[in-house]
């Protein structure tokens, strides 16, 4: 009776080690929670789940910004361990921004995070948004506007100050001003001063008596080193620029912006970015004239001819040269044939963007007194001045009639989409653009025009995949036969023999899978024979793709070739079988 309880105690002792072993030999096999990446995030369906066992997987998609350029969603827990994701994502990029007339954008670059800062020409103040920035689904706001300036600063009042013969006493926003102290006076702070967007100088210095106050410098800032690539040099570059530091640039033949600029207190050039800009001259436009030429842009030397249109005389040269500025050196004019004897005008003056209200273009003659209004073009709306002219004295009276380009404003919102404009006035286009995993259905392009976007608001649809290939001798892990969703991972397993090609292959964006389907094949390689050598390693009856076999060769021969030799995908061994060849014996 005694033996029979000591063995049911030694039995049950032998279950509980036997169930610890187990318990524990699961643990060191669980994997925790999944690597953690930058530029990548796990799937939402795994955020949740705190342990996984051996052979779970999990899926990752590319972070806010980022889009997957290769590789694998998967990793896989192995022997308690996570598989390496090979996954490549890249940032995502953002098309170019539309054109400010008056103004220009500086860009750090055009990829998600990067910012781009509207600055307006000199003259001119800035309405709308400054910054703009690459986002998921493109730039941030609208194109701003610039608008001529009417805010004036007075001449900067620093006491004690040097003031130049005959400086000026009123200045516009972005003009600068340098500032020297009178003798016995030292200058505390920037000598560059610049006339601000609410009509005062930005940071005024101070002119304090010499021997007072020590002069102390406190570099915080610089400039950034202007990249002007082969268009121009930079005259004795410097490795770092500060506050007060004058540069020098040198433009190449064909290219615009040689000249003198300042590091100023706000990490910026003045007056303007140093940058050497391609020399183009836009086709001319001459007011009742003919351009004979059919190009828009012209490079320095080229010549077009000018004539006018019939009732108009030819005042200045008859052809014109575009100049090494840019500009066309001295465009003639087209003026109305005068009737001075009977004090008549001509035709009705031609204006670009503006059409005739009354009158007639096709009348040679007008009365003295006769009046004719004008109306801004399609697309355009009248923005200022007087719509008429007057015949006095057998001219017609200049037209002051300004007209400006219509807006269109928002193109609509899309769900799942957005739209990228190169601006939101007439003739500006907005391109549709779908977030990653949905397909465009409707137009993907509208443009503005006289009443507003053209065509209608496209959507995104969901994209979605084929049902997945099948494979012979092959099984599928999570297989969705219909609307199949973009992202969704398919994995093979073969029953018998070796996979060959992708075991694991997902829904692209095109509504397409990643790879072709793989193979399931029963592949064998011959015997691995080798004369005068032997297998050291591997030793089948049958040797399967992916076997390896180790060759060495017989005591006196070297061997000609690799050694570790695997069978491959088709039947051969690679790399090929060596050889075993006699040794040189040389004798002294």
């Amino acid at each position: 009776m005694q033996m029979s309880v000591n063995m049911a105690i030694v039995f049950g002792n032998i279950l509980i080690l036997v169930f610890a072993h187990f318990v524990v030999s699961q643990r060191l096999h669980h994997c925790g929670e999944p690597t953690k990446y930058l530029d990548k995030q796990l799937d939402n369906k795994y955020l949740n789940k705190l342990v996984f066992n051996d052979r779970d997987k999990v899926a990752y998609k590319c972070s806010l910004g980022y889009s997957q350029s290769g590789g694998s969603r998967i990793s896989h827990c192995i022997g308690g361990s996570w598989t390496p994701l090979n996954m490549n994502c890249q940032k995502k990029k953002c098309n170019a921004l539309g054109e400010i007339e008056n103004g220009q954008y500086s860009r750090e670059g055009q990829s998600f995070g990067d910012k781009a800062i509207a600055m307006c020409n000199k003259g001119y103040v800035l309405r709308g948004e400054r910054v703009r920035m690459c986002l998921e689904y493109g730039w941030n706001g609208t194109d701003p506007i610039c608008e001529v300036s009417k805010i004036i600063c007075s001449a900067p009042a620093v006491a004690n100050r040097w003031i130049k013969p005959g400086e000026r006493t009123q200045y516009t926003v972005q003009d600068t001003v340098t500032i020297t102290c009178s003798e016995g006076f030292d200058l505390i702070g920037s000598s560059v001063v610049t006339c601000g967007p609410d009509g005062q100088w930005l940071n005024l210095p101070e002119c304090r008596p010499k021997g007072q106050f020590s002069r102390v410098l406190v570099i915080l800032k610089t400039c950034p080193i202007p990249e002007l690539g082969k268009n121009g040099t930079v005259k004795e570059l410097k490795s770092v620029y500060v506050p007060g530091d004058p540069l020098s640039i040198t433009c190449n033949e064909g290219f615009i912006g040689s000249g003198d600029f300042m590091c100023d207190t706000n990490e910026k050039w003045i007056p303007n970015e140093p940058k050497c800009r391609m020399i183009n001259c836009s086709a001319p436009t001459v007011a009742n004239g003919r351009i004979h030429g059919s190009r828009f842009l012209y490079k320095p030397k080229d010549i077009v001819g000018v004539s006018c249109s019939e009732g108009f005389d030819l005042i200045g040269p008859a052809q014109v040269t575009c100049g090494p500025d840019g500009q066309w050196q001295g465009l003639p004019e087209c003026r109305p044939k005068r009737i001075s004897a009977t004090g008549k005008c001509g035709p009705a003056p031609s204006h670009p963007n503006f059409e005739l209200r009354n009158g007639s273009p096709t009348l040679k003659e007008y009365p003295s007194g006769s009046r004719i209004r004008y109306k801004c073009g399609i697309g355009y709306r009248r923005a200022r001045g007087s719509d008429s002219i007057r015949c006095q004295g057998g001219q017609w009276t200049k037209l002051r009639l300004h007209c400006e380009r219509k807006r269109c404003g928002s193109a609509g919102e899309i769900s799942y989409g957005h739209f990228e404009y190169t601006g939101v006035s007439f003739g500006h286009s907005a391109k549709a653009v779908c977030q990653e995993g949905y397909e465009l259905v409707g137009p993907q392009m509208r443009t503005c025009r006289d009443g507003g976007w053209d065509g209608r608001i496209p959507t995104c649809e969901p994209v979605h995949c084929p049902p997945p290939p099948e494979v012979k001798d092959a099984e599928m892990s999570d297989p969705i036969y219909d609307h199949v969703p973009f992202g969704h991972v398919v994995s093979y397993h073969c029953r018998t023999g070796a996979l060959i090609g992708a075991r694991e292959i997902h829904c692209t964006q095109k509504g397409t899978w990643s790879a072709p389907p793989p193979e399931c094949k029963d592949i064998a390689c011959p015997h691995p024979h080798v004369p005068r050598g032997s297998r050291m390693r591997g030793f089948r009856s049958v040797y399967k793709f992916g076997n390896t076999v180790v060759i060495a060769c017989a005591p006196g021969l070297r061997l000609i070739g690799q050694s570790f030799i695997t069978c491959g995908p088709d039947g051969e061994w690679k790399p090929k079988l060596p050889d075993c060849e006699r040794r040189d014996i040389r004798f002294n």
